[in-house]
């Protein structure tokens, strides 16, 4: 049985987090897509920053959870991927 990750965005400072919320810009890929360990995501953009969510691992990206637009709360999970063993 596969390995199920879940993508998430911990990357807001402590004044982003309590003062702001994030929006996902774009995916990269689409629910489906096999990626690579360290292959961009997403992208999504802070009052200060604009921040790419890389893969944690190799594997298929599930479950897509944030659309582009949609606003993105600090460990909010914005999607999920599969792993094989």
């Amino acid at each position: 049985m596969a390995q199920r990750l879940d993508i998430t965005f911990d990357e807001m400072t402590d004044e982003e987090q309590t003062s702001c919320e994030a929006m996902l810009l774009f995916w990269y890929v689409t629910e489906g897509d096999s990626v690579a360990e360290g292959e961009d995501l997403a992208e999504i953009e802070t009052a200060k920053a604009v921040v790419v969510v890389k893969a944690p691992a190799a594997g298929t990206l599930r479950d897509v959870l944030v659309r582009e637009g949609d606003a993105v709360a600090p460990a909010q999970k914005l999607a999920t991927l599969e792993c094989p063993d």
